[in-house]
């Protein structure tokens, strides 16, 4: 399985999860013992995350530890599911990490459900299913979001608008959002936009492939063929009060 689960572009990686335990906060985080800045952010998040209640819930029974980290590059934060932990780019906004500990926050929940994919599958399809994974994180961090800002909470919109690789998927969502007021068309256009981009694309499918790599070399597994189920996308694209959205992929070519 992943070793790691991004936001956006940051890079695939079977290295072990980098974080001061220092600057950590452990579940079931009601403690306050740690950095300032990360227990505003996760009490911020708990807050959004209330009216859902299905994606609150994964939450409390993941229990993952929430780190901040001053040693990322490419990368603004992950999910390590062998540590059970979420770590932090320490230099975001306020706005921007919150969304990006939502972002996590699905990786926990999908990694939960058991559809994150394994080195059984050949690597293409590998890389397909980490594009999907990432198209639906995406999702549920926009649906939060503007959720939170039609409550008056508008720093975690802001944060994805204004950030580059994911200012294009919040503006997509408002479009549909505003011509329609259905979320759940807004989401599937958001998934879809999340293949708009060839960066995006290109990043993920370079990454996917070096972590499939690295996890093979890792297990000693024989190189294999499988493919994902044909309802993978079925089974993966929820709203984050658990309703289901219609998805379906977009250009899987890494470079046009």
């Amino acid at each position: 399985m992943f070793k790691r689960l991004l936001i956006f572009f940051g890079l695939l990686s079977a290295q072990a999860a980098s974080a001061d335990t220092e600057n950590c906060l452990q579940a079931p985080y009601d403690g306050k013992a740690g950095p300032a800045a990360l227990v505003q952010i996760v009490r911020d998040v708990e807050k959004v995350l209330a009216p859902f209640v299905e994606f609150r819930t994964a939450w409390v029974e993941a229990g993952p530890e929430v780190c901040l980290s001053g040693d990322l590059f490419d990368e603004r934060g992950f999910f390590d599911p062998g540590g059970n932990r979420i770590v932090l780019d320490a230099s975001l906004s306020r706005g921007l990490m919150g969304a990006v500990l939502i972002h996590e926050l699905r990786h926990v929940e999908q990694f939960q459900r058991g559809i994150c994919p394994g080195v059984q599958l050949d690597m293409a399809e590998y890389a397909r299913a980490t594009f999907a994974l990432e198209a639906d994180a995406s999702v549920s961090s926009v649906v939060v979001a503007w959720q939170a800002r039609t409550l008056g909470e508008p720093a975690f919109w802001e944060g994805l608008r204004d950030y580059e690789m994911s200012g294009d998927i919040a503006d997509r969502f408002e479009e549909v959002m505003e011509r329609t007021g259905d979320v759940a068309l807004a989401a599937a256009a958001a998934f879809d936009q999340w293949y708009a981009s060839d960066v995006r694309r290109e990043r993920y499918y370079v990454a996917s492939c070096s972590a499939f790599l690295d996890e093979q070399d890792r297990t000693h597994a024989l190189s294999s063929y499988g493919v994902l189920p044909s309802d993978y996308l079925e089974g993966l694209c929820r709203l984050p009060d658990g309703r289901a959205y219609a998805c379906a992929e977009g250009n899987l070519d890494p470079v046009r």
